[in-house]
């Protein structure tokens, strides 16, 4: 049986936390909102206080014992920590999120929330489809552009999104020691994934849940 990936620069922490696969088994304790491929970032205090499904591609929650997560299939999850162990974040970056600075959004709504500094926070990359399989068009390099002008890839025929992500991790201050990756192309996984392009209707709505926990201390 497949289980969540785990990654040591979190796991050094003894934050609990995994990046799903085909084998992982549901956790419905997971504090989850209905992604919209934007940039909203909210506390899981705000999702508990509101009422009805809730709209965001990230969540930070620095509740002790409380789960937060990102459902992804073909997009780019990352999951994030202060080096503390007082705030974690889940976000959820496609193509549209990524070029629009969800990440970066995160780590701001850190510092909001904790004053929290990037240099000390710790960010992890999950799988995702990669460069080798995610062909884009035009517009998607136009909203890169847009948004980190900065970012220049090689050739513009696919998308790098653990790359950009990276670049923008660096733009707003965290260092390149406290990023890591996994770096699985979802699509050349189908064993492993529910990747949108690799399974095409047979995935049949189907996802990863990428999950992180602040434990009790």
């Amino acid at each position: 049986m497949k289980d969540f990936l785990r990654h040591p620069l979190l796991s050094s922490l003894g934050v609990d936390h995994g990046f799903g696969t085909v084998g992982s088994a549901p956790r419905p304790q997971c504090l989850v909102l209905r992604q919209t491929h934007g940039t909203q970032v909210l506390s899981s205090r705000e999702s508990r206080s509101q009422e009805g499904p809730l709209e965001g591609d990230g969540l930070i929650s620095g509740d002790q014992g409380e789960e937060v997560g990102v459902f992804t299939a073909d997009c780019l999850p990352v999951l994030a920590a202060a080096e503390s162990g007082e705030f974690v974040g889940a976000f959820h970056a496609g193509w549209r999120g990524a070029a629009a600075g969800i990440v970066p959004a995160g780590i701001r709504r850190f510092g909001e929330m904790g004053k929290i500094l990037p240099a000390d926070i710790r960010v992890v990359l999950g799988p995702a489809i990669g460069p080798c399989c995610f062909e884009v068009g035009p517009e998607v390099w136009e909203a890169v552009r847009s948004n980190t002008p900065s970012y220049v890839q090689g050739p513009r025929r696919t998308l790098d999104l653990w790359a950009l992500v990276t670049h923008q991790l660096l733009e707003v201050g965290v260092p390149l020691e406290n990023i890591g990756r996994i770096p699985l192309c979802t699509r050349c996984h189908p064993d492993l994934f529910f990747s949108h392009r690799g399974w095409g209707n047979r995935r049949k709505g189907r996802s990863m849940l990428n999950y992180i926990r602040r434990e009790r201390r």
